[in-house]
């Protein structure tokens, strides 16, 4: 470690994990790019950050001091292909025709619909689904991994989870990465926690805004449809769909926006999902993403906001059960608490680029939340 007796006037060194933080303040007066400080920072290998104190700049130093694992490579890409077949299945049940011929097995009193015919030209269909909604949730995944990694942290590739069309209408439960480094400030915090949402809402919109251009429209709406306007394919039955702010105004500006009533293409529902699952990751609870982005921006906001995210899933799952499950599921996350983990320094502030982050997510979260996804 270079000598710290020149430009600081307080330090201290400490290990968290695997990482070695060096924390000081400068002398009164001094910056990064005195002739005195410069040389100093230049020789740390690791990640700098500074912020203005009443008696001196701050500076924080990290770097790693321990090596990253070696990756099991073999196992991401196998889950990656696995829910490739997985979601193409699936999304070839949402074309018309019936390419699959799914059957009804019977086991007993239960009737099971297995797909009889599982041939490359009768699943390729599925491909218009099964591809833009792998991307959407790939760069979900890869912005939290991209901006953990340009921090230092050791952070795994993403671990896609497949899942038989029979227990997922789509072919898969999503994918996570996992953090094995501890947080180092709020700054880290955010940007870790905001890279995902905003990658995977950005890469919706394309998907949505194609998609709807080739959805197909319905002028003779039959009543029992209610008021919703949107609908998909599954296996030749209509499937209800409720509609995101963001999902209305995308459908304003597409060929269908006169339409009564569409019936979206795989693309579009693709897109739909990319909406509604950015809008699942950013509820303002636990360590959910969009915890991680009121955490950074309140600690005392985040313990708030999170009985009300709690008190608001309840009061959705009257419209539509699966909030009650996601509530459960935040709440298992979370290990039984709806507080937040804390990082390493706390104090850190936010600047006001990330401080325009954090808000843009939570604006996000409001145009991809739908009250009720699939109307009964």
């Amino acid at each position: 470690m270079p000598d710290v007796a020149g430009p600081f006037a307080a330090w201290r060194v400490v290990q968290v994990h695997d990482q070695q933080v060096f924390q000081a303040r400068l002398l009164p007066g001094l910056s990064l790019q005195d002739a005195a400080v410069r040389p100093w920072v230049e020789q740390w290998p690791g990640r700098v950050y500074s912020q203005p104190g009443p008696d001196g700049l701050e500076v924080t130093l990290a770097r790693r001091i321990r090596p990253r694992p070696r990756e099991r490579w073999w196992l991401h890409l196998l889950l990656l292909a696995l829910t490739l077949l997985t979601a193409t299945v699936a999304g070839a049940t949402l074309v018309e025709g019936d390419p699959l011929r799914i059957r009804d097995a019977n086991l007993g009193a239960i009737a099971i619909p297995v797909p009889t015919r599982l041939t490359p030209l009768s699943v390729a269909p599925g491909l218009w689904f099964s591809l833009p909604l792998l991307v959407i949730l790939g760069a979900h995944e890869l912005g939290h991994y991209a901006l953990a990694r340009r921090h230092g942290m050791d952070v795994s590739p993403p671990y896609f989870i497949p899942a038989p069309w029979m227990v997922s209408l789509i072919g898969t439960f999503g994918a996570f990465i996992r953090l094995r480094s501890p947080l180092l400030n709020r700054a880290v915090l955010l940007d870790v926690g905001a890279a995902g949402p905003i990658a995977s809402f950005l890469l919706s919109i394309p998907a949505v805004l194609l998609g709807l251009a080739w959805s197909a429209t319905v002028t003779d709406v039959p009543a029992w449809v209610g008021g919703a306007r949107t609908a998909v394919l599954v296996d030749g039955q209509t499937q209800l769909m409720g509609e995101s702010v963001a999902f209305i105004l995308l459908r304003s500006l597409s060929p269908v926006a006169d339409a009564p009533f569409v019936v979206l293409h795989p693309l579009a529902f693709a897109g739909w999902l990319g909406f509604f699952f950015t809008a699942l990751n950013l509820f303002p609870v636990s360590q959910l993403d969009g915890g991680h982005v009121v955490f950074a921006l309140s600690r005392r906001a985040h313990r708030v906001v999170g009985v009300l995210t709690v008190a608001l899933l309840l009061a959705l799952s009257f419209g539509w059960k699966g909030w009650l499950v996601w509530a459960v599921l935040v709440m298992a996350i979370g290990r039984g608490r709806l507080g937040h983990p804390p990082v390493f320094d706390p104090a850190f502030r936010l600047g006001p680029a990330r401080r325009a982050a954090a808000w843009a997510c939570i604006v996000i979260f409001f145009l991809t939340l739908v009250p009720v996804p699939f109307p009964v």
